[in-house]
């Protein structure tokens, strides 16, 4: 079966397994509403002739709808997740379509001032991040973009290759995960208020007075009220709710302080407690999901200790009910108390959240990864090496172009101190490759699969040239953007660093003999570094350099095949210099008259 058709398959079981409990949940409200009103019916068909049959057939009947408003409640939440994994099939057959676009696109991560990122689309719209992410969590997102931008250290990466190998095939788990994300409104809270709360210094238990005061005041509210009930003056009572009121406004700023950090995030706590009770209650093999997983239990289980955190988070939260919150602070001080239980409850494990947190994210990252390679079983892991430099990209293909429609190439390049120059046509897909390259460097550096029969290459860091524009704001043109990137790259190739470089067309903001001739100083200067670049271009005279820099000249070209009047591209490396351009004649398709011709 493929996977398009498994996923199919999937969906139209959880919709019938979501339609099904929907008859039953039909079927549930009617009967709540009948044991409902067979009670009243009861009660007062019996009050006049027996009033001891009459209440105990009322209490019957609400006791059938207390239980039937426990089905249905139960049945509900049954049917939410069903209807929730029928979604997620759903996305992902639509994903295999090439239609990714209902996944969050990590916008908020786009960076025209990062290496390679803007270039190569790897945030926003229709980008590589909105491709992958199955993130719920606010930490596991934030995650998966810093893995993106930053390559793993050598030894990590192929532990991220085995953890992402050992989650593909357990489609279930990892979807049920998802799931858990779904069904909280809460899931993409930034929890980092939380974190900033467990470092903080703490106000009460460092004040043991004030919860002292809080207990005997407490004492003398109830006392006073037995009193009252007893007979006494009803103002006795009055008096120390008063005292009790004042007291506690001595206290209200610091307890809004720490509302501020940690309120309304019970939701967001008990999702996360769930989330890693999965991860507890799973065994793993591979080392890195091991190493995580230990994190979690060894001890007290971490889903308890975070479930505990969310319940005195919602008690505290009970200040937001104004018409509870009055009462239960003015005879019990609720607020003070459920401020020592968070402040104890972070003296125990104020070291150990951020931790949880982030091995939480990182078995969410993974997740996604493994989402991926299971979409793609054709592509590959690829061969991440420490010696430099080494690129052997075998069928390689862009991961965001649909397979219907991707032209696959290949390019080896083995040793450093070499440029592969690329010249070729307008939209003859020069560009792409570029970004083929690029793309797959990055998933490759990130511990994923490539899209590729066969990938390897050097553990690098990448940088790109590809869209430069203008900055108004900063009074920038953008020949003097595209000066100052390869500036930053030049500096990184000086200092020995290993670095794989793609351009796009470069320095396009000058003239044609400017540019040719700061384009052979540039290749010069970063062949002398040992530096290794692949340059995409229109001009032809750079072509010549393998003549003068043999074997640290690589060219390969795309070029235009032309039938009569009309053009076509088969998209295809090959190597070799472009002899084709296809300019004047889209401009005679145009209706612009080329000088010399009619």
């Amino acid at each position: 079966m493929t996977t398009k058709a498994y996923y199919k398959e999937r969906t139209d079981h959880f919709r019938q397994k979501a339609e099904a409990l929907q008859k039953k949940e039909n079927q549930l409200s009617l009967a709540r509403l009948i044991s409902f009103l067979s009670g009243i019916v009861i009660f007062f068909g019996l009050i006049s002739i027996t009033i001891q049959g009459a209440i105990f057939g009322l209490l019957g009947g609400l006791v059938v709808f207390a239980w039937l408003v426990k089905q249905y409640a139960k049945n509900e939440k049954a049917k939410n997740t069903f209807r929730y994994l029928e979604e997620i099939n759903h996305k992902e057959e639509q994903c295999l379509h090439g239609n990714y676009f209902e996944y969050p696109d990590g916008s908020q991560y786009v960076d025209a001032g990062h290496p390679y990122s803007y270039d190569l689309d790897i945030f926003g719209h229709a980008s590589l991040f909105q491709y992958i992410n199955r993130t719920t969590s606010k930490p596991a997102a934030d995650l998966l973009a810093e893995w993106l931008k930053t390559p793993g250290s050598f030894g990590e990466i192929s532990k991220r290759q085995q953890a992402v190998k050992e989650l593909m095939p357990m489609m279930d788990w990892r979807q049920e995960l998802i799931t858990l994300g779904y069904e909280s409104s809460a899931a993409a809270k930034d929890p980092r208020e939380i974190m900033h709360w467990a470092k903080s210094r703490n106000f009460f238990l460092s004040r043991s007075y004030v919860k002292m005061v809080a207990l005997v005041l407490s004492g003398l509210s109830l006392t006073t009220t037995v009193l009252v009930i007893a007979g006494f003056p009803v103002a006795l009572l009055a008096i120390v709710l008063v005292v009790n009121f004042f007291y506690y406004f001595t206290q209200a700023k610091l307890i809004s302080q720490l509302h501020n950090q940690v309120g309304k995030s019970s939701d967001m706590l008990n999702l996360y407690a769930s989330t890693i009770r999965m991860i507890e209650n799973r065994n793993f093999e591979s080392e890195k999901l091991r190493v995580l997983q230990d994190i979690f239990v060894k001890g007290k289980p971490v889903s308890a200790q975070i479930g505990q955190l969310a319940k005195i988070a919602g008690r505290l939260d009970v200040r937001l009910n104004v018409m509870v919150s009055i009462p239960l602070n003015l005879f019990f001080f609720w607020d003070i108390h459920c401020c020592y239980m968070l402040e104890q409850w972070k003296t125990e494990h104020a070291t150990d959240i951020s931790r949880w947190f982030a091995a939480m994210a990182e078995f969410e990252v993974i997740s996604s990864l493994s989402n991926m390679a299971y979409n793609n079983p054709e592509w590959v892991m690829p061969v991440v090496v420490p010696d430099y430099f080494v690129l052997e990209a075998l069928d390689a293909g862009h991961p965001l172009i649909p397979v219907i429609h991707r032209i696959t190439s290949t390019l080896t390049i083995d040793h450093n101190g070499k440029a592969v120059i690329v010249t070729g046509s307008n939209m003859s897909g020069k560009s792409t490759f570029l970004r083929t390259c690029g793309v797959n460097a990055v998933l490759a550096l990130a511990g994923a699969p490539v899209c590729a029969s066969s990938f390897k290459i050097s553990h690098v860091h990448l940088f790109s040239s590809m869209r430069i524009s203008d900055s108004l704001e900063d009074n920038t043109s953008s020949f003097y953007a595209e000066l100052k990137k390869l500036a930053a790259m030049i500096k990184h190739a000086a200092g020995n660093q290993k670095v794989f470089l793609l351009l796009d067309e470069i320095l396009r903001g000058t003239n044609s003999n400017d540019r040719y001739t700061g384009s052979v100083a540039l290749i010069r200067q970063l062949i002398r570094y040992g530096t290794v670049t692949i340059i995409a271009t229109h001009d032809l005279k750079l072509a010549d350099m393998e003549a003068q820099l043999p074997g640290q000249i690589d060219n390969y070209h795309f070029d235009v095949k032309i039938d009569g009047d009309e053009l076509y591209f088969d998209y295809k490396l090959t190597p070799g210099i472009c002899q084709s351009l296809n300019a004047s004649i889209l401009m005679k398709k145009m209706g612009i008259e080329i000088s010399g011709q009619e």
